[in-house]
């Protein structure tokens, strides 16, 4: 930074006076616990009136303290020492001043009343959260789900229509498309691959004219991910169907397949022979217990069989109404379903029959307007096939999410739509492992005792009910700077010597033109590399504690991020007109460029983003402290950032409800726009709490308690759903041994589980992705004894050989079960920044983190 050497750059904890030989010192500025200490090598010229008024105090604290002058000078025989007492007031100190008499040079130090005046290897500065965690005591909101904005985003973006086409019959009425949803498989590409809607998949059977249907998860298929004693990974078969819904009339190439109705949890499916009002129709929902299709017109229900049949068998339990029959169709391979047939007029069914044409298809007599046909993989215990025979009939057509907060208490639902009727007004839902460890205890009354196989998410429970209903309790000391859930933020301490090493060290990591830096860069590596800087200016400002050059480092950054506000970028950013979303226009022209990872194609949002957002968080913040308004002027643009990732309301007709973000799932989904026969995917899970913490303190900073606490919400969700499916624990793993011993997935598809990364298969890069980056958040959700685990297991045995910035990644990591091993290896003379941090990464906030957690906790 240009003219930071010559800044008078002392820490908030140690000066020495030697340092500043020649220096008229007219005030000090400093906090409890601190010493300025040290013997000039010029007599200084000191101020003979000290005013301990003058010292900047958090005011959060009361305190009682004392001033101490003890004169040093050359020569002087005169060894008394001056005393002014600080008694607590509004002011925090009284007017009592020091007068020393004459020049001289010597030591002001400060400590409490009661305590010693020692050396400075004895005092440890407290520091203070400025951010108002005492409020979020008594924070509440109603409906967290109300929209962010509804105005267009700034003209900056230029309006662009995406490249990319969609196949003929993909419609959303004018809505705005989701980009990312499990059946983005139906709407890109070829439209065969399976859209896995859990715990079925389903996809478009283009030989069989129908809509496929399989659950796969009882057989899956574990084996090694290599050769050798390579890990085990998992995939299930695809496009193995055991039932394909299609009708008399759907043949060759007549058939159509109609997407219709995305929204962020559904979508609706129609298959129509040619013209005319007749045609098959699908309602996919997540969670749904039943694959209901629904026959209008005149056409004819045909169930293929492509498994082959074994044996079916028409039953009457006696509790079904008259508008219902029930048949078990067994297949060959031993998998038994149930099909459940419903009539809007109950004598319709003496003139329907289900009947086996040949050992691959039942088909019916004739076409009845409205008939339901709904299957279910049949439970193992019959005896609970009365919660399908209660429920039949009806099923899920989309769901809403709603929820509220009082204090750190929140709830929240998935309020399920229904069509049709069944005896007990309620549909079969099914819940997956993180669902259930979050549910109310209402819900205990709803559940059924059936459960069915996820494909890569344990076991899923189902629930006679029309909404699931869930609480959380928040964790809302999650703020600014390092947390663990054994260190809350208004106790983090940190010694003199560590303070004294973190200036020598940001003094020399901000010597740098921060917009020069990021020239060049796609976005991820822009966002990256600012957000590196953002930390350090936490850093400076709330650790510390220095004003000049906490204003140099905003400015600083605050020039470069004016580069992404007028879009002058590298790859300036786009509104999508036909994909409503802002787009990078790297790879514009080339639907498999990777110039900025497809993020084009909607692939990566909130990885990317994530990083510009905090970014912005912290400028507002530090900003808002210095008197600015610079979150306000710029709050719709970064507001933009967050309706394209986390649009809560389809009030807001810019963008799709929550793009990356699946509520079902407990995480995000990273694809895009892309065709996967696995599915969605996802490899990072650290970035993608990265974006909920971004938007969560983007939200405080402006002051958005709806934002900040959707956030926190979203945050509890993923504390649960990463910690059983991207994490694994010994104490907490959905998975058998031969999985969950490679303590993450690596590539986690809703299909496949697969040890690697896009980029490689070192232990280090499938490991590290879901660490980076270390922030304050990481502590809430990567649990200690999972990172003891997996530091035993996978990381120390490798870390010896380890010469590059995945080792500063993994060492910082350490920090959240062993802050002070962690801080030893980045405070180590000599240490390698080049070689040992990521491009993403700063000595002075790892020192920070690591510094802070260690010191407090007692362990330096």
């Amino acid at each position: 930074m240009r003219g930071f050497l010559k800044t008078l750059f002392f820490t908030s904890a140690s000066l020495d006076l030697g340092d500043i030989q020649g220096a008229t010192v007219r005030s000090f500025t400093t906090r409890p616990g601190c010493l300025l200490t040290g013997v000039a090598l010029q007599p200084l010229a000191l101020p003979k009136t000290i005013e301990p008024s003058t010292i900047s105090e958090p005011t959060s604290i009361p305190h009682y303290g004392q001033w101490n002058f003890v004169p040093t000078s050359v020569g002087r025989s005169d060894s008394s020492e001056y005393t002014a007492t600080a008694q607590p007031s509004e002011s925090w100190y009284d007017s009592t001043q020091v007068n020393t008499g004459e020049d001289m040079t010597g030591v002001l130090s400060w400590n409490r009343i009661g305590g010693t005046t020692g050396t400075s290897q004895n005092l440890s500065t407290p520091i203070v959260q400025e951010t108002g965690i005492a409020e979020t005591a008594v924070a509440t909101a109603d409906d967290l789900f109300a929209p962010i904005e509804t105005g267009a985003p700034p003209e900056v973006f230029t309006k662009q229509a995406n490249p990319l086409d969609l196949p003929e019959g993909v419609e959303n009425d004018g809505k705005p498309y989701q980009t990312n949803k499990f059946y983005t498989n139906l709407i890109v590409g070829a439209q065969n691959s399976s859209a896995f809607v859990f715990p079925y998949s389903v996809w478009y059977n283009k030989t069989r004219q129908g809509i496929a249907i399989s659950h796969t998860g009882k057989s899956r298929n574990i084996s090694r991910s290599g050769t050798g004693d390579s890990p085990y990974g998992m995939i299930h078969p695809v496009g193995m169907a055991e039932l394909v819904f299609s009708a008399a009339g759907f043949s060759g190439n007549q058939s159509q397949l109609n997407v219709k109705d995305m929204q962020t949890a559904s979508c609706r499916l129609e298959m129509r022979a040619g013209e005319g009002d007749s045609y098959l129709e699908l309602p996919l929902v997540q969670g749904m217990g039943w694959v209901t299709g629904i026959y209008h017109g005149d056409i004819r229900p045909v169930v293929q069989l492509p498994t082959g049949l074994k044996r079916l068998r028409a039953e009457n339990p006696g509790s079904l109404p008259e508008s219902v029959l029930k048949y078990r169709v067994t297949l060959l391979n031993g998998v038994e379903w149930l099909l459940y047939i419903t009539f809007e007029d109950p004598k319709c069914w003496k003139d329907f029959d289900l009947t086996v044409k040949d050992r691959y298809t039942l088909e019916a007599a004739k076409s009845i307007d409205g008939v339901i046909i709904q299957a279910a993989v049949a439970p193992q215990d019959q005896k609970l096939e009365v919660h399908y025979d209660n429920s039949a009939g009806m099923y899920a057509t989309s769901f809403n999410i709603k929820g509220s907060v009082k204090g750190t208490a929140a709830q929240y639902s998935f309020e399920y739509s229904t069509k049709g009727k069944s005896q007990c007004g309620q549909t079969i839902l099914f819940a997956l492992p993180h669902h259930v460890s979050m549910m109310t205890s209402a819900m205990d009354s709803k559940k059924t005792g059936i459960e069915l196989e996820a494909y890569t998410k344990g076991t899923m429970r189902g629930f006679l009910a029309n909404s699931l209903d869930f609480k959380a309790e928040l964790d809302r000391k999650v703020s600014w700077l390092p947390y663990s859930p054994d260190v809350a933020q208004n106790n983090l301490t940190y010694g003199v010597e560590q303070l004294q090493l973190l200036a020598d060290v940001a003094n020399k990591e901000l010597q740098v033109d921060i917009s020069s830096s990021i020239k060049g860069l796609n976005t991820y590596f822009t966002g990256k590399m600012i957000d590196k800087f953002a930390y350090i200016l936490l850093v400076v400002s709330d650790i510390i504690g220095h004003d000049e050059i906490t204003h140099e480092s905003l400015d600083n950054l605050k020039t470069a991020f004016e580069l992404l506000l007028k879009n002058k970028q590298t790859f300036p950013l786009y509104y999508d007109t036909k994909f409503s979303g802002i787009v990078s226009s790297a790879d514009w022209k080339d639907y498999h460029g990777q110039a900025d990872f497809g993020a084009t194609y909607y692939n990566d949002h909130h990885f990317h983003y994530g990083y510009l957002i905090h970014t912005a968080a912290v400028i507002a913040y530090i900003d808002s402290k210095l008197g600015g308004s610079w979150g306000k002027t710029n709050k719709a643009w970064v507001n933009a950032l967050i309706r394209d990732v986390a649009n809560p309301s389809q009030q807001d007709n810019y963008f799709p409800v929550f793009r990356s973000f699946d509520w079902y799932h407990g995480h995000s989904f990273a694809s895009g726009l892309f065709e996967n026969p696995n599915g969605r995917n996802q490899e990072s899970s650290s970035e993608d709490y990265n974006f909920a913490y971004a938007m969560k303190m983007w939200g405080r900073a402006i002051g958005d308690l709806k934002m900040e606490l959707r956030a926190d919400i979203i945050l509890a969700i993923m504390r649960e759903s990463i910690n059983k499916y991207y994490l694994y624990s010994e104490e907490d793993t959905i998975w058998p041994e031969t999985i969950a011993k490679n303590k993450v997935p690596g590539l986690l598809f809703e299909n496949s589980i697969t040890y690697t990364t896009f980029f490689g298969n070192n232990t280090e890069y499938i490991h590290g992705i879901n660490m980076l980056p270390i922030t304050p958040v990481s502590g809430l959700i990567r649990k200690p004894n999972f990172v003891k685990e997996e530091w035993n297991e996978k990381i120390s045995p490798i870390l010896e050989k380890l010469e590059s910035g995945w080792k500063g990644v993994v060492m910082l990591n350490q920090a959240l079960y062993d802050p002070k091993e962690s801080y030893n290896f980045f405070a180590a003379e000599g240490f390698d920044s080049e070689k040992y941090l990521d491009g993403g990464m700063s000595r002075t906030w790892a020192l920070a983190f690591s510094g802070g957690l260690a010191n407090t906790l007692g362990l330096l």
